[in-house]
């Protein structure tokens, strides 16, 4: 691999080829084009490229202020049928095809022949391991997952996942290609669910289990998760929230009290929380947890009350469940 991208700031105003103008790939090409970078978008189907303005336009509306800015913003997209003409000249090719290993490898494969080893190959795979799409490739070493959570012109995380063999000079590139378009990049080494959906299903999956028991109802849930757990999440994080509202010591005994009582794996206490008991590290309380404290508890407890009561007061004004009008 050269040095022309591991090890340095994205080129600014450089060429990036987006590949596949499906919902995510019009998201992606958008986004890029919005933060300064000449886009191409390929498509092997004509009728995807010709409706790209179309399916776009809502995305960048979203981005900018006016009619004029928005049809500006769309025009600057090449639309591009040919792969070798659309890579030609590309410092990044971003994958966004159909969520097929088969057709991934194929397409890597290709793209690894057309590419200078010099070009990053990022993938906006959900579910599938970096290794296996770069498994028949002859330059692994460049390929990395970039994949942007939907809404993605939205939400600010994107999960960068990477094999073992991820030169961690591409890791950080890749952080520092995400910044420069305003969102943040979450590291993840390759795994069933990544990062963001590894923790929604662990959610979820326990959310169906009490519907299939009947132990409360849809409304119920949706309550008891936005109403404490979702500010919760939302200002601080699942980690730094567990230091900031208990002690480890009592987050401990919960989970193995789950377990004794369910026989549950899943809740069995851990290893690494266990270690942080065992080293007194028990959260705000004492200064230090998954994160070490500078304030007081007592000022810590302060700056948490007022940063919490603010979102419920706004949440409770702003009414999103209402305004959704649903039955």
């Amino acid at each position: 691999m050269t040095d022309y991208a591991f090890g340095k700031q994205p080129p600014e105003g450089g060429r990036i080829c987006v590949v596949g103008a499906g919902f995510m790939g019009c998201v992606i090409a958008t986004l890029y084009v919005h933060h300064g970078y000449d886009v191409v978008i390929c498509d092997s189907n004509p009728a995807m490229l010709d409706s790209y303005s179309q399916r776009a336009r809502p995305i960048a509306a979203g981005l900018v202020e006016s009619d004029a800015q928005v049809e500006a913003l769309l025009q600057r997209v090449v639309r591009q049928a040919s792969l070798p003409e659309a890579v030609d000249g590309a410092f990044m090719v971003h994958e966004a095809i159909q969520e097929s290993l088969e057709i991934k490898q194929a397409l890597f494969e290709e793209l690894d022949r057309l590419c200078p080893d010099s070009v990053v190959l990022a993938t906006n795979t959900s579910s599938l391991p970096i290794s296996d799409i770069a498994k028949r490739l002859s330059h692994k070493e460049r390929v990395i997952g970039i994949h942007y959570v939907t809404p993605g012109h939205i939400v600010p995380v994107v999960e960068l996942i990477h094999s073992p063999t991820t030169p961690p000079e591409l890791i950080a590139w890749a952080r520092a290609m995400v910044k420069s378009i305003d969102h943040v990049g979450v590291a993840c080494l390759e795994r069933p669910g990544f990062l963001v959906n590894k923790i929604q299903f662990a959610m979820l999956t326990e959310i169906y289990r009490l519907m299939d028991e009947g132990l409360a109802t849809r409304e119920d849930i949706d309550d008891a998760v936005r109403l404490s757990l979702g500010p919760r999440l939302a200002l601080w994080g699942p980690l730094l929230t567990e230091d900031l509202i208990v002690s480890k010591k009592t987050a401990l005994a919960v989970t193995d009290s789950i377990y004794q009582q369910t026989g549950d794996e899943t809740y069995k206490g851990r290893k690494v929380l266990r270690d942080l008991v065992a080293q007194d590290h028990l959260g705000a309380i004492n200064g230090a947890g998954w994160y070490r404290f500078k304030d007081t508890p007592e000022e810590v407890v302060a700056k948490r009350d007022r940063q919490l009561r603010a979102l419920l007061d706004w949440l409770q004004e702003a009414d999103p469940v209402g305004e959704l009008n649903v039955r």
